[in-house]
This record gives structure tokens, C-alpha cells and sequence, in this order.
């Protein structure tokens, strides 16, 4: 059976993964050289790195692409690190286990929960603790407001006008626990906590879980709907607990 074609579109935003057959990264001078091939080709094919995780036998990256397909910016890539690599210590071949694999992350989805997911790889492979200890992913850069090859900006721009106010919201967002098989059941009492925050009393709080239209409730509505997408919920779990649907959600947030 043959690959089936990868999704492609202007501005698709993707999250891409590729392991090596072993370690592909050895040192620090690797992982270097990587993202010094990243900022090398952003400017010629014309890509925004949004974040990244470079582990010793892996990489994710999060990429904005535009005018060049996927398809052929990852060929550019992975062809100058794997000459690169094959060089410096003296191999042939490819050092990847496979293809690429990669996910569109769709607009209106939730791109500041897949940054979480990147930069808390480390913490799930054991190699540090917090997401802050580990150096090679794109944490510290949005932490410190530091613009380098990422593009901080496009993020962050997003969360706030006000750089400082969008840093602490990224924050906030990194600080929530990444909600996994078991966490999924944690959901719905941390948006109910979101709600309870906006609710002037439990009585608003019960009338928008009962499904209630009435119009003063539209303003705790929109409110509980912004502050849980800022805080890295998605759609689906956001318009599930209080009885509306994704379409319903998108249209709160599009009249922002």
C-alpha cells in the first residue's frame, strides 16, 4: 500500500516528530547545528518555527508553513543535518528510523497546548523535572522574551497586546498539567472552577450549566469561554461543559 499524501494548505500549522534509528544527537554541538539549519532555511523557504524539543534521539517541532510545502522544507532539513552528521562521525546512510511524521493542528485549536505538549517532553522521558531545567526546547525563549530563529511574537502577539501580560499568560498556560488518559476526568472540575471565578453567585453559575439563554448570562458566557481557551483548553471540552457545541464556542470567540 502506498503513503497516503500528507494535508497541505497555505499558513497550515504542523506538529512534527522524527526519531533516529539511535541517538542522532550526541552533544550539545548537534543539537546546535540543528537549530542552526532551522534558522538557515527560515528565511529561504519562508516558515515560522513556532517551538521545538530536541531530545538525543528525536526532535518536535511546531512550523507555520506557507508558500513551500512541508514536504519539501523537511527534505531541506533533514538532508543538511544528515550530511552533517554522516560526516562528523564518519557513517553513511540515513540516521532516522522512518519518515517524518506530522499533525495539522487546525486554526482554532489548541497551538498553546501543543507548545505544552512539546516543552513537557522532557519531563515525560525522564530527562528533567520541571520544563524550565531543560535547555534545548523553546521554553526559555518565550519565558525570557528572547527573539532568536523562534517566532515568540506570532505566539504571544496572540495571547496579549501587552508583552508582558501575554509572557505571564504563556506561563500560566505551561504551568497547567498536561492532561493525559487518566487527567482527562480533571476537565471538567477545572473549567467549573473557571465558571465559579466569572459567576457573580452559584445561581449564574447553575443557570449557564443547566443550558439557561437568558441574554445577561451571554456576557459570563463569552467571558468563561475566552479565559478557558487562553488557559489551553480545547473547544470540544470548553462548549461540553456547559452544553453548547464547537460551533457555538468559535462564534463566542470570533466576536472577541
Amino acid at each position: 500500500m502506498g503513503r497516503s499524501p500528507r494535508i497541505q494548505y497555505y499558513g497550515a500549522v504542523y506538529h512534527i516528530t522524527l526519531e533516529g534509528k539511535d541517538n542522532i544527537f550526541k552533544n550539545d554541538e548537534d543539537k546546535v547545528t540543528l537549530l542552526e539549519i532551522l534558522g538557515e532555511l527560515k528565511s529561504k523557504c519562508e516558515f515560522k518555527l513556532l517551538a521545538y524539543c530536541i531530545l538525543d534521539n528525536k526532535y518536535d517541532l511546531l512550523i507555520k508553513f506557507h508558500n513551500i510545502p512541508i514536504s519539501k522544507v523537511m527534505q531541506r532539513i533533514n538532508m543538511y543535518y544528515t550530511k552533517y552528521f554522516n560526516l562528523k562521525y564518519h557513517r553513511q546512510g540515513s540516521p532516522y528510523k522512518g519518515r517524518y511524521k506530522s499533525i495539522v493542528v487546525e486554526e482554532g485549536e489548541d497551538i498553546i497546548g501543543c507548545i505544552r505538549t512539546l516543552h513537557r517532553i522532557p519531563i515525560i522521558e525522564n530527562y528533567v523535572s520541571s520544563m524550565e531545567d531543560y535547555k534545548w526546547s523553546s521554553d526559555v525563549f518565550y519565558r525570557f522574551n528572547l527573539e532568536s530563529t523562534l517566532d515568540i511574537g506570532h505566539i504571544l502577539d496572540e495571547l496579549d497586546d501587552n508583552r508582558n501580560v501575554a509572557i505571564q499568560k504563556y506561563i500560566d498556560n505551561m504551568n497547567l498539567e498536561e492532561l493525559g488518559v487518566k487527567d482527562k476526568q480533571k476537565v471538567p472540575h477545572e473549567l467549573d472552577k473557571i465558571l465559579r471565578d466569572i459567576c457573580n453567585n452559584e445561581l449564574d453559575f447553575n443557570l449557564i450549566k443547566s443550558g439557561s439563554k437568558k441574554a445577561y448570562l451571554m456576557v459570563l458566557k463569552k467571558e468563561y469561554i475566552r479565559k478557558s481557551k487562553e488557559l489551553g483548553f480545547s473547544i470540544r471540552d470548553i462548549g461540553k461543559n456547559i452544553g453548547i457545541g464547537d460551533r457555538a464556542v468559535r462564534k463566542h470567540l470570533s466576536n472577541d
